[in-house]
């Protein structure tokens, strides 16, 4: 028993000091530790969308802009119609003046993954309100949610 005590202080302390030490580090603060972004919040920085909502608004609103967060290999497999692949680790590069314009332009902002997880859909939805645009659509149930509601798909996937 007091082995097990010592061994959890210890890592109390050393999650203490690691935490104070990532929170020194230039560019590297942890939300946790209060010094970085809140996490992301549904109606604040996204709003959901079911899979016929966001394809009567594709349909019926000029445009409204998908961007699908999925590998490439996937995007190429099938992709919801004039979707537009974008990589959440290369931000940077895809986020160009040019494609912010129009994405600030577009009658709406829809993204979506592969399926229900979509913690990488949130993060993209709340960068992108950083970056000036009306808070986006994270589609509900990703590609799998639209291909299984039969909705139309672009590429390899039927």
């Amino acid at each position: 028993m007091r082995g097990l005590v010592r061994d959890t202080l210890l890592l109390v302390i050393a999650t203490l000091v690691l935490g104070t030490a990532a929170n020194l580090l230039p560019g590297r603060h942890l939300a946790w530790w209060g010094k970085g972004y809140e996490p992301p919040r549904a109606g604040v920085d996204f709003n959901f969308l079911d899979p016929g909502s966001a394809d009567a608004m594709r349909t019926s609103l000029p445009g409204v802009v998908f961007l699908d967060t999925r590998s490439a290999t996937e995007f190429a497999a099938g992709h919801v119609p004039g979707a537009e692949e974008i990589a959440y680790t290369d931000l940077q590069a895809q986020l160009t003046p040019e494609r912010l314009g129009r994405l600030r332009s577009a009658g709406a902002v829809i993204v979506y993954g592969a399926s229900d997880e979509i913690d990488v859909e949130q993060l993209l939805a709340q960068e992108l309100g950083r970056r000036g645009l009306a808070p986006p659509y994270v589609l509900i149930g990703g590609f799998l949610g639209w291909q299984g509601s039969g909705l139309p798909v672009d590429g390899g996937a039927r």
